[in-house]
């Protein structure tokens, strides 16, 4: 069995600039998350996957759209970790900050954010079983987002798949993971 995780291409979000407060930071990313794509083009062969599995946020389903020629499934399954702010009445904080904060809280399970890790990992583990359950695919592509990724590549390596260590996913790169056996 063979995955090949890509994260969306950029997105064109409005940018916003200076000193924010979290109700700001918080409208921020809704627009982030219904803004359209940077088409780009995708220099990796598609015809290598048998399927593609896509969340179902507009910037993955577009960039999904535009690499992928055949079946795709879409799913909540694979959607980014939410991100908020930690506090709408709170202090001005440039959005790197805010960013930041809520990826701490997050890690840390502090109340503001709308998922838990925990249920993360669950949501992660899910996908992968789903993954895993459909013997005739023997490659899949999976279109998501940065934050899940990195998730999803802890969960396949504990699993014992094998393949180039991320770092910090790129949009539009292609990271292929293969089962080992043993």
């Amino acid at each position: 069995m063979k995955f090949g995780l890509v994260r969306h291409f950029k997105v064109d979000a409005p940018p916003l600039q200076g000193w924010v407060n979290g109700r700001q930071f918080n409208e921020w990313v809704r627009l982030y998350d219904e803004a359209d794509i940077r088409t780009e083009e995708w220099k990796q062969p598609a015809e290598l996957w048998d399927h593609c599995l896509c969340s179902d946020l507009p910037r993955a389903v577009d960039t999904a759209r535009s690499i992928y020629s055949g079946s795709i499934t879409f799913t909540e399954q694979l959607r980014e970790i939410e991100v908020a702010a930690v506090s709408v009445s709170g202090p001005r904080l440039p959005v790197p900050w805010w960013l930041a904060l809520g990826r701490l809280s997050w890690i840390f399970g502090h109340r503001s954010q709308p998922e838990s890790r925990r249920t993360t990992s669950q949501r992660v583990k899910a996908a992968v079983d789903l993954l895993e359950s459909v013997p005739q695919r023997s490659g899949v592509l999976i279109v998501t987002h940065g934050a899940f990724m990195k998730q999803l590549e802890r969960e396949l390596r504990r699993r014992s798949y094998q393949g180039k260590r991320m770092g910090h996913p790129r949009n539009g790169q292609l990271y292929t993971y293969e089962k080992v056996e043993n």
